[in-house]
């Protein structure tokens, strides 16, 4: 079966994906999120969109680590909403405060949506896409959400 750039992978069936299912993806560059039990592969990104990503990482990374606020984690991070499904923002911020008693990072999907959320449009995102987004991770806890 195979997974197109930018589509999303219907099952016969909706399926519940497991953590170890999902984690088992292929490592083929890409990124994937699981919205109502269909796959979406987010494709690869543009130049001018890593470009935004890595500026805006840059500058949250030394804001954040300077003042031991919490952890940023990239887009290769999902994160397990109320509902099933995983998302993965461009950028994420957990506070310091909501990782209390751990020791370390775990390997394994954070629960919740994380406290802010930064998305970076693309030209092929559509505003019921966004607008569904927004809502979610809202739902899940997340305190600010900054789509650019």
């Amino acid at each position: 079966m195979s997974i197109q750039e930018n589509t999303v992978m219907k099952t016969p069936e909706t399926k519940v994906w497991t953590d170890a299912e999902f984690m088992a993806l292929p490592d083929d560059g890409n990124c994937y999120e699981l919205a109502k039990g269909e796959l979406i592969n987010l494709g690869n990104s543009g130049a001018l969109h890593g470009y935004i990503a890595i500026i805006l990482s840059a500058a949250l990374f030394a804001l954040v680590t300077s003042r031991k606020l919490g952890v940023l984690l990239d887009s290769s991070t999902a994160f397990t909403m109320k509902n099933g499904n995983k998302r993965s923002p461009d950028i994420a911020f957990f506070a310091k405060e909501r990782l209390q008693g751990l020791e370390e990072l775990p390997t394994v999907f954070l629960e919740g949506g994380p406290d802010l959320v930064v998305e970076i449009l693309s030209p092929g995102n559509t505003v019921a896409e966004i607008e569904d987004k927004i809502a979610e991770y809202f739902a899940n806890g997340t305190l600010d959400i900054s789509p650019l």
